[in-house]
């Protein structure tokens, strides 16, 4: 759900993004697997930050919502929502409460999401179900990797139907689409983008390699015997790793960069020769048995190699820019009268 005011904006919501990865999905997940360091790498991830926060934003606001309405149709034999020593906590009760807390934010939400399907009506937009069902698969991939179960799984978490989200889609889609009509990327833009933001297009040296984790160094040591007579690393990791989520994989965790990792498990992946096997590595997170194997040389790309992909993020950044200037818009010209005190 948009709101003008808040543009992409969340704050403790954004724990449901991480929560999906870290327990809600049916998997041990350990954090320090893939662990992403605050404040790395700061301009490459923002708008990709930006696209996640408005993704999550979409499921919170629409949960808050979803709530607050539901408790107009609680049915006259359901009044009651708690009782408290003997005490009842009526629906109207809560329903006040909420209204104070959130109540006006909500109502700009729906006021804002009004105003974007009035202007797509008189702008003759339309958003397919084609194209509604291409951004809920997005946004299983950036937030759920790729699991569709673990996504339904969240959306019955937060009380919401499959119907209720399509709705908000289609709001964010013709919104998206009034925004697109103002943005023109010239190839030159294009070009100024790339001298400005080549940093997050080089390369930088990579490392692929797999762990095994456990919660003690005389467990390690045993695993480390096992590799050392013989035995298959990604059997054990498999067998032993805490690490659920790459002991599917066979313990292998891809390609990382330096600032993805806890500095321990950084320093020891970076140093090891390709097909080496390190030592018992201790973390916060337990002891690590790392094998790296494969390495990959930083490398300055050429605009020309990457000249789509800098298209693209200009144009997502500016549409996510117009999206908010469009609604904001669309407040200032409309007749709002407000009757909720």
């Amino acid at each position: 759900m948009f709101n003008a005011d808040e543009g992409t904006k969340i704050t403790g919501e954004e724990k449901i993004a991480t929560g999906e990865r870290t327990g809600k999905t049916g998997k041990e997940t350990i954090p320090g697997s893939k662990e992403i360091k605050e404040g790395d790498a700061k301009k490459r991830e923002r708008r990709k930050r930006l696209k996640i926060a408005y993704d999550i934003a979409i499921i919170v606001a629409l949960a808050v919502l979803v709530t607050i309405v539901s408790l107009r149709y609680v049915k006259p034999d359901s009044e009651v929502v708690a009782t408290v020593n003997g005490e009842n906590i009526t629906k109207d009760e809560l329903y006040q409460a909420m209204l104070t807390e959130g109540g006006r934010q909500v109502l700009d939400r729906l006021i804002t999401n009004l105003l974007i399907l009035q202007e797509g009506k008189r702008r003759d937009i339309t958003v397919t179900d084609e194209e509604i069902d291409a951004r809920i698969q997005n946004l299983i991939n950036a937030n759920f990797y790729g699991m569709a179960d673990s996504f339904y799984q969240a959306l019955e978490q937060y009380g919401l139907s499959e119907e209720s989200l399509k709705k908000d889609i289609k709001t964010e889609l013709i919104l998206r689409k009034i925004a697109g009509e103002q943005i023109n990327i010239s190839d030159e833009e294009v070009r100024e983008y790339f001298k400005a933001n080549r940093q997050n297009y080089n390369i930088p040296e990579q490392v692929e390699a797999r762990h095994i984790l456990v919660d003690t160094r005389e467990e390690a040591e045993e695993i480390l015997g096992l590799l050392n007579s013989g035995r298959d690393f990604a059997e054990l990791a498999g067998e032993y790793s805490k690490d659920k989520l790459s002991a599917e994989q066979g313990g292998n965790l891809g390609f990382f960069q330096r600032g993805e990792m806890v500095p321990e498990f950084e320093e020891a992946a970076f140093s090891l020769p390709v097909n080496q096997v390190s030592d018992p590595i201790e973390t916060t997170y337990g002891f690590h048995i790392i094998e790296v194997l494969d390495r990959k040389a930083a490398k300055e790309v050429a605009f020309e190699e990457v000249e789509e992909k800098v298209r693209e993020a200009l144009l997502e950044e500016q549409t996510m820019e117009q999206m908010n200037k469009q609604a904001t818009l669309l407040r200032e010209q409309a007749s709002i009268e407000y009757k909720l005190d």
